[in-house]
């Protein structure tokens, strides 16, 4: 297939420009947001572990499908606004925002509510292997770091400082010259322990800003509720009663505070905790659908295989084999 020739150009200071031309199978055309960082297109992986993306997205844009991973993940919003609900919470960012989603963690995006506008971002996914070797004995710290603080709100300093590491990562992906694989994993440890530093000076960001406002402060307690009873009997008019609403604000308010339906939530929190439950034991597969709340197997399977595209067997075989 015809390689498309994409661009990325930084302003790092008003008088020195990064370019560099990158050849991306996949073009998404972005223009030059309010941080001066101009993105297009999509990138191969680094290694299987190792991934990073460069997206522009309509403003009205909505991730298919919320989701969760066994991997960490750095999103950076190199312009434009976004709500983003992580676990039980949702935050608004902002063009220099970076939000750091720990492995095995529920997480959507969606628009912020504001005027329909684009929006661009970096999007990086990796393990453990991809830092190791070049911050031993770290992973405790980058753990901490990415439960504690879901969201770093970069200055316009920092954001100078901060952008040519992920420049230079897409275009060391993009170049792939000998050694770009350990480049990449050298520019994401640089990334993650600056990450550490800005975090240690400054306090934990505790939701949307609006999150005094009724809909958001019902809807994270009720999100909070789940994931601390996900093995219970779970139900819409259950929930309403505990949480003095009623059945149809609570089914119509919960999609439009976290992007997803009452009822995807549940199933993704109990799925979450069973992709765990089948990585971490040896229980059987009827043992682990029980302790997260599903009283049949079956259903249970359905379920796991409509959210992970894969079986709860066939994701315990692949996360062996993996280990």
């Amino acid at each position: 297939m015809r390689a498309i020739t994409a661009r990325l150009l930084l302003n790092w200071s008003p008088d020195s420009t990064f370019f560099a031309e990158m050849d991306w199978g996949s073009k998404f055309t972005c223009g030059r947001g309010r941080t001066g960082m101009n993105i297009e297109g999509q990138l191969e992986p680094i290694e299987r572990h190792f991934t990073i993306e460069a997206v522009r997205q309509p403003g009205r844009f909505t991730m298919v499908g919320e989701h969760f991973h066994d991997a960490w993940e750095i999103y950076y919003l190199v312009s434009g606004e976004r709500c983003y609900f992580i676990k039980n919470q949702t935050y608004h960012i902002r063009g220099g925002d970076v939000v750091l989603i720990p492995m095995d963690v529920l997480h959507k995006t969606s628009p912020s509510g504001r005027l329909s506008q684009p929006h661009e971002r970096i999007l990086i996914n990796f393990r453990t292997e991809a830092f190791a070797g070049y911050l031993p004995g770290r992973e405790g710290e980058i753990n901490r770091l990415f439960e504690d603080y879901p969201v770093v709100r970069l200055t316009a300093e920092e954001q100078n400082f901060m952008q040519p590491l992920f420049s230079r990562m897409l275009a060391e992906q993009s170049r792939r010259e000998t050694g770009y694989e350990d480049y990449c994993r050298l520019l994401l440890s640089e990334l993650l322990l600056n990450l550490v530093r800005l975090a240690e000076n400054r306090p934990v960001d505790d939701g949307e800003a609006e999150a005094g406002k009724r809909p958001y402060r019902e809807i994270a307690e009720v999100a909070k509720y789940i994931t601390a009873h996900y093995e219970e009997n779970l139900s819409l008019s259950g929930l309403a009663g505990r949480f003095h609403l009623s059945p149809y604000y609570l089914s119509h308010i919960f999609p439009r505070v976290t992007g997803m339906t009452l009822v995807a939530y549940i199933n993704r929190v109990r799925i979450e905790q069973a992709c765990r439950l089948l990585r971490e034991t040896e229980l059987p597969v009827t043992e682990i659908a029980y302790r997260v709340g599903y009283q049949s197997g079956t259903h249970f399977g359905r379920v796991f295989k409509k959210v992970k595209g894969i079986s709860p067997q066939g994701y315990r075989r692949e996360q062996g084999m993996l280990g």
